[in-house]
C-alpha cells in the first residue's frame, strides 16, 4: 500500500483516539477556519462589485497626476500598479492576446504593462531580439513570439537550490516546451523562435549582449537583498544594443519610506530606493522613465489583501506589517 493512501487513514485513526471534547474543540475550529476563507471570499467579491459600480458611476481619470518625461511616450512611464489601468483598452487587449481573463489583479498587470510599454516604444517587430529573465511559466515569452521576435528566456538551473520552490510550485520553466502556450503563439513558430538558458541573475553570462530588449516580472526581489535587486537592473542593461529598453517590475513598499525587508526571499523596495537607481543609471548616460508613484483614487488601490491571498482583486497585499503593490521601471540604454 501507498504511503500516501495511508496517512490519512492513520490521521482518522489518531483523531477518533482522541477525548470528546479534544475532538469537539478541534470539529469547532475546522468549521471556523472554513467560515473564515469563506468570509474572504464574500469581501473579495464584494470589493469587485463595489469597484466595478464606483467605475459606472464616476470612471477614474487614468492618472491623478501628469508626470512630463520628453524621452518617453505619454503612457510610458516607471509606475505603480493602480485600478484605472485595469481599465485602460489595452489591459484587455493585453488580457486576450495571454489567452487569460482580466483580473483586478497587480500580476495580470503586470504582464499586460510589461507588454504595452515595449509595444509603444516599437520592440515588438519581426526580427527584435529580446531577452527574458526569471521567465518562468508566464505568458509574455509566447506572446512576443507570436509578434516575430527572436527570444532567449532564462530562468535558475532547475539543480540549483534556489529554484527548488519554484519548481513545487510549477512555477519554473525548464526547457522551451514548459514555456510554451499553443493558444497564444503557433507551435513550431515558437520553437523556432524561442530557445531556454539557465541563468542566475546575479550572474549574467557575459555573451548575452546586443539585445532590443529585455525584461522580468517581480523576479529581481527574490535575490536576496535590495542591493542585489539593483545591481541586476544594471548589469541587464549590459545585455542590450545601444538604445535597447528595459522593463522590470518588483515590490514596492506603499508604508514606509525608512523601514522595510532588505534581506531574504523576498525584500522590498522603497521610493528612496527608486530614485538611488535613478540617479546610478543616469549617472551613467542611460534614460529611465519617469516615476508616476502615485497610489490611485479607486477602492481596488485602498483595498489590502491579505493571507491567504484572493486571486482577486489584489492590486494590493499585506507582506510582513508592510503594504505592498508592485512597480514597473522602464530604462533606454544608453546610446553608444
Amino acid at each position: 500500500m501507498k504511503i500516501r493512501a495511508i496517512v490519512p487513514d492513520t490521521i482518522r485513526a489518531t483523531f477518533e483516539r482522541l477525548p470528546e471534547s479534544v475532538r469537539k474543540d478541534l470539529t469547532r475550529k475546522r468549521a471556523e477556519f472554513r467560515g473564515i476563507g469563506q468570509l474572504k471570499i464574500n469581501q473579495a467579491l464584494l470589493a469587485q462589485r463595489l469597484a466595478q459600480l464606483e467605475q459606472l458611476q464616476t470612471p477614474l481619470a487614468r492618472n491623478s497626476v501628469d508626470i512630463a518625461d520628453p524621452s518617453f511616450p505619454p503612457n510610458v512611464r516607471s509606475r505603480l500598479c493602480t485600478q484605472a489601468q485595469l481599465y485602460e483598452p489595452w489591459f484587455n487587449s493585453w488580457c486576450d492576446v495571454f489567452g487569460e481573463p482580466p483580473l483586478f489583479h497587480r500580476k495580470s498587470w503586470e504582464f499586460a504593462y510589461v507588454a504595452e510599454v515595449l509595444d509603444s516604444l516599437g520592440q515588438l517587430e519581426p526580427g527584435r531580439r529580446a531577452l527574458g529573465f526569471g521567465v518562468g511559466r508566464e505568458p509574455l515569452v509566447s506572446a512576443f513570439a507570436s509578434r516575430d521576435v527572436q527570444v532567449v528566456a532564462t530562468d535558475l538551473d532547475p539543480e540549483a537550490k534556489e529554484a527548488m520552490g519554484w519548481v513545487r510550485s510549477d512555477q519554473h520553466s525548464f526547457g522551451i516546451e514548459s514555456m510554451l502556450r499553443s493558444e497564444v503563439c503557433d507551435p513550431a513558430k515558437f520553437r523556432e523562435l524561442v530557445s531556454w538558458r539557465g541563468v542566475d541573475m546575479r550572474a549574467i553570462p557575459k555573451d548575452l549582449t546586443q539585445f532590443d530588449f529585455c525584461w522580468s516580472v517581480c523576479a529581481l526581489e527574490h535575490l536576496g537583498s535590495l542591493a542585489n535587486g539593483m545591481e541586476f537592473i544594471e548589469s541587464s542593461i549590459s545585455t542590450l544594443a545601444p538604445g535597447g529598453i528595459a522593463v522590470h517590475t518588483t515590490e514596492y513598499n506603499m508604508n514606509s519610506n525608512d523601514e522595510t525587508v532588505e534581506s531574504g526571499p523576498t525584500v522590498i523596495y522603497r521610493q528612496r530606493d527608486l530614485m538611488e537607481l535613478k540617479d546610478r543609471l543616469e549617472a551613467s548616460g542611460h534614460q529611465v522613465a519617469a516615476f508616476d508613484l502615485s497610489p490611485g483614487e479607486g477602492l481596488l488601490d485602498q483595498y489590502v489583501d491579505i493571507p491567504p491571498y484572493a486571486d482577486e482583486p489584489c492590486l494590493r497585499f499585506l507582506y510582513s506589517s508592510y503594504t505592498l503593490t508592485s512597480v514597473a521601471i522602464v530604462v533606454r540604454a544608453r546610446p553608444s
